[in-house]
């Protein structure tokens, strides 16, 4: 899996989390972890300056894309979606609060 992904390693990167708060309205939140892409183990991680890594799940590794202008991916490279559950709290090391759509 590495071999195909070796232009990621050291580029900036945006994780965007997603959680889907009203599927029926469509409305979603989104919080973003931003670092650097590393590969370790066959694995892409995305090591933040804060210390925090996130390894991107499998199922995701095939939606890594190049950044398209979104504003909220600000001067990342590259970037993918992580679905989380229902239940789970997005929360961060900065003051934001997320973006709601």
């Amino acid at each position: 899996m590495t071999a195909h992904l070796k232009y990621l390693e050291g580029r900036k990167f945006c994780v965007v989390f997603v959680k889907v708060l009203d599927a029926a309205s469509e409305r979603v939140q989104l919080r973003c972890l931003r670092g650097r892409a590393s590969l370790e183990r066959g694995k892409v991680s995305v090591m933040a300056p804060s210390g925090n890594i996130f390894t991107i799940p499998g199922t995701a590794v095939r939606s890594i894309l190049p950044n398209d202008g979104s504003a909220i991916l600000k001067d990342a490279e590259y970037f993918c979606f992580v679905k989380v559950d229902d239940n789970m709290e997005l929360v961060s090391d900065s003051n934001d609060e997320g973006v709601v759509y």
